[in-house]
């Protein structure tokens, strides 16, 4: 009685213990897709760096629409001279009416009149111009035209580049729900294939096996061992661009929690590929937008070339106010005299008459660039085109290769229900039993590899057709 109440309390606190074990064993937190794929909009450095390029042309456009304000700007300079360039200039008035002696006598005592003091030491200037456009020919409208559109493409380009992102990032969580499979496969096999060489060495003793098949058994063993030295470095590896891609760091498989949905590629693979091609150089499509957006660019460009052809002037009001005195400007009381301030208003017309025709070359170049512009709008949807087939052509290969795997899985299983029962009647052995479930892991890794790829191709697909 005191035995079994002691059993079942050393298991109770066994069970306890184990709880506690697991708990700690499990990883505090893990990522999903949809945190990944927030983690890949926030921190991925190519995205950040496109934002930052997008904020500086939202700022040019601010530029552009401010060529439409007046321009003003001051300018104020300030001398001291040691000797003033002119001097106090007065009048004798005895000297002056010297031939008169009436005037002579009654001036006799006055003291000489100062009519002009001097520049003085000091000497500052003041001016204020204004610059106003009036008519360009309507180059500022298309300059700011201009500047909108590239803004638009720099967000096309960063919401493009996202979406690029977010499709390699599923890519490699895919294969790393595989990879996680062949990893687990393989410790399967490294165990069977430990069993073979221990039966093959027991065997050997008992004059039962030669040494060259016991030699075999241990390369065979070895094989899983290399195996997953490899797969370990792909594992790596695609941890390491997710870390990449996430901006997350020390990641391993169990931060992340990803299951593929194999039902979706299914989804994919059944598509009407006319339909998916059309959706794929549909004009919604983010890189054909960014392609018509550089069009409207280029016809921009080359209406602004000719506005700026001969005989077409752009008028500019200018207005212009200034102060030259020995008074500082605002501060000593005699700045205001008339004689020291000045205001103009002008109106200015510039044009160019002749250049020796670098002005038409020049809309001989935007039209050729514009029509590069329809040429590679051209080439991408072909290239678009090209790529989904050859991503479609990759998926068909790899679902095919799936199916000739099943088959021989199901070969492989029944193959080892068959050596199982001849070893069960005595006329068969062990290693037979232990090399068809060997064989059994190698066939399911085989499939895995090729699941990698097709999912591969499937997401490539999706992001292609998808709007």
């Amino acid at each position: 009685m005191l035995r079994n109440k002691l059993f079942e309390k050393k298991l109770i606190l066994s069970a306890v213990l184990f709880c506690f074990s697991s708990l700690f064993c499990m990883p505090l937190f893990s990522y999903t897709l949809e945190e990944l794929n927030q983690a890949v909009c926030n921190n991925n450095p190519e995205l950040l760096k496109l934002s930052e390029e997008y904020k500086r042309s939202r700022l040019d456009v601010k530029d552009s629409y401010g060529s439409f304000e007046p321009s003003i700007d001051m300018q104020l300079s300030g001398t001291y001279m040691n000797e003033p360039m002119l001097g106090p200039i007065s009048v004798d008035m005895k000297e002056l009416f010297a031939t008169n002696p009436m005037l002579s006598s009654m001036f006799a005592n006055a003291e000489p009149v100062t009519v002009f003091e001097g520049t003085g030491k000091t000497n500052f200037n003041l001016q204020f111009s204004l610059l106003q456009p009036v008519f360009t020919w309507g180059k500022l409208t298309n300059s700011v035209k201009i500047y909108n559109e590239v803004s638009q493409i720099k967000m096309t380009q960063l919401l493009s580049q996202q979406e690029q992102l977010l499709v390699e990032l599923e890519s490699r969580l895919a294969a790393l729900f595989y990879l996680k499979n062949i990893k687990d496969i393989l410790e399967e096999e490294k165990a069977y294939a430990a069993r073979l060489v221990q039966v093959s060495e027991s065997a050997e003793k008992s004059g039962m096996m030669l040494h060259q098949e016991v030699v075999d058994a241990r390369i065979q063993a070895k094989e899983p061992e290399i195996a997953q030295k490899d797969l370990q470095e792909q594992i790596n590896n695609q941890l390491f661009e997710i870390e990449k891609l996430t901006g997350l760091k020390n990641l391993s498989l169990d931060d992340i929690e990803y299951f593929v949905d194999e039902s979706r590629f299914e989804q994919i693979m059944k598509m009407d590929r006319t339909e998916a091609e059309k959706k794929a150089i549909s004009e919604n499509k983010l890189t054909l937008q960014m392609l018509n957006q550089l069009e409207r660019v280029n016809e921009l460009s080359t209406k602004i070339a000719k506005e700026s052809l001969y005989w077409k002037p752009d008028v500019a009001l200018q207005a212009t106010a200034s102060y030259g005195g020995s008074d500082f400007p605002f501060v000593d009381s005699g700045w205001k005299d008339k004689d020291k301030t000045s205001f103009n208003i002008s109106i200015g017309i510039k044009t160019t008459i002749w250049d020796g025709g670098k002005k038409l070359r020049d809309v001989a170049r935007k039209q050729s660039e514009e029509r590069s512009a329809q040429l590679d709008k051209v080439q991408a949807k072909d290239s678009i085109v090209q790529t989904l087939n050859s991503q479609w052509n990759t998926a068909d290969v790899c679902s095919l290769k799936i199916d000739y795997q099943d088959l021989k899985i199901e070969s492989a299983q029944a193959k080892i229900v068959q050596q199982e029962t001849i070893f069960k009647t005595g006329y068969g052995s062990e290693t037979d039993v232990l090399s068809a479930k060997i064989s059994l892991c190698n066939e399911k890794i085989a499939k895995l590899q090729q699941q990698i790829n097709f999912s591969t191709s499937c997401l490539m697909i999706e992001y292609l057709v998808k709007y």
